[in-house]
């Protein structure tokens, strides 16, 4: 399939796309310039941007921006440059525990994030790659679904064309693509595989590869998806839903899930520990979320983290949390000139306890009855004065010393979202 037809066929399936305006992630290699010179002939309005990583000598990425901004010149369209601060690969890999060709992945992506439509120029080679990668790596069965030709804003048109019929294509228009010097570099796994196994697959075995992708894809699109829902301190699903559900859906509901608080890969044990506990109504504490069953649903809480800070309105809290003042019935009113200062916020500890005039009660017992792992707590020099759970799931509670006869006309706060 010439990248002509590729192209062509994408749009005939996808006409959803046509007429729009399109932006192209353009590197300036061969594949990329195939792309744009194809959707040019075709009369698409593609405009292409090339995100610049700052990992290469200035003078390297100097000739690669003029060459690139004179092909797009030549096709009639004027290249723009996201530059990126140098060492934000290295730091974004460091934070997110990510490789470096990963983290580079991560910020291309995130830089092209805000416009509508993204074209990236993977091919049939690419997804022969990805294949292979997944194999040698023991990838899971849903990561056998490889490249796919759209997901969310992103469009890839050449999937269906080699490589080698992308090079002729570049080619005949006589051309001169820009060659990144990493791509010929050993220290990423793609690249290795690229260089030393792919060259001496066979025809036939490619494109059973290709098939495997196809069929994985059909399979994932033909079961059904599990809601997941978003609250303001976990996510939750139904467990009837969940119980119920395909296997193909059980997976991609685990990973879907899993996504929101790591970026690592889960084992087969993990994920076979994450399934059983929620068919067996039973709590899960991983070094990556909390799980919490109660009858009707699962609830995903992230790992605890250590943190105190002043209580205050408008307070920082963790998870992307604050306090914000607020009119519901279940928002904690509190006199805090009852107070015994100074009084902070942090997450509830095991030996926490809620002082009551007539008795204590373990925060550790509540927090079980609720099926959360853990709640914020207000703490002056007298102990444990108020409890807000109802943002994992629980209620909020306060303690009596700090009800007073004004305390229906306080304002009232609650945790909520930041902005």
């Amino acid at each position: 399939m010439t990248p002509l037809e590729s192209v062509s066929s994408f749009f005939d399936r996808n006409p959803q796309y046509s007429g729009k305006a399109i932006t192209l992630a353009f590197s300036g290699g061969y594949d990329s310039l195939c792309l744009l010179a194809a959707l040019c002939e075709l009369g698409f309005d593609v405009h292409p941007v090339y995100v610049n990583h700052n990992i290469r000598s200035e003078s390297e990425l100097s000739a690669e921006i003029r060459l690139n901004r004179d092909n797009c010149r030549r096709l009639g369209r004027t290249l723009e440059v996201i530059t990126l601060e140098r060492g934000s690969v290295d730091a974004c890999a460091h934070e997110k525990g990510l490789t470096c060709e990963a983290a580079a992945r991560f910020l291309r992506y995130e830089a092209l994030s805000s416009f509508p439509i993204v074209a990236t120029a993977h091919n049939r080679d690419d997804q022969v790659e990805s294949l292979m990668m997944k194999l040698i790596s023991g990838g899971t069965l849903l990561s056998l679904a490889g490249i796919r030709e759209k997901r969310g804003n992103i469009i890839r048109p050449l999937l269906g064309c080699t490589r080698s019929e992308i090079v002729s294509y570049v080619d005949s228009l006589h051309l001169q693509p820009s060659s990144d010097s990493t791509n010929d570099e050993l220290f990423c796994f793609r690249n290795k595989v690229r260089q030393m196994v792919t060259p001496y697959l066979g025809s036939s075995v490619k494109d059973s590869l290709v098939r495997i992708a196809e069929n994985i894809q059909k399979a994932e699109d033909a079961a059904g998806n599990i809601q997941i829902n978003i609250h303001s301190g976990y996510y939750s699903v139904s467990r009837m839903d969940f119980v119920t559900s395909s296997f193909f859906s059980k997976l991609k509901c685990v990973y879907q899930v899993y996504s929101f608080f790591d970026s690592d890969r889960l084992s087969g044990a993990e994920i076979r520990k994450f399934v059983n506990c929620i068919h067996d109504r039973e709590s899960y504490d991983s070094r990556f979320f909390h799980l919490r069953c109660t009858y009707d649903d699962v609830r995903f809480y992230h790992p605890k983290t250590w943190f105190t800070v002043p209580f205050e309105k408008d307070a920082a809290l963790v998870h992307a949390l604050s306090l914000d003042e607020s009119l519901a019935s279940s928002a904690l009113r509190i006199d805090a000139s009852l107070l015994n200062p100074p009084a902070l916020i942090r997450l509830s500890d095991e030996d926490d306890t809620l002082l009551l005039s007539s008795r204590s009660i373990r925060l550790s017992d509540l927090c079980a009855a609720w099926k959360c792992p853990y709640a914020f707590v207000l703490q002056d020099r007298d102990g444990i004065k108020a409890v807000w759970a109802e943002c994992f799931g629980g209620r909020n509670r306060l303690s009596d010393s700090l009800r007073s006869d004004k305390w229906k006309e306080l304002p009232g706060l609650e945790v909520v979202k930041k902005a």
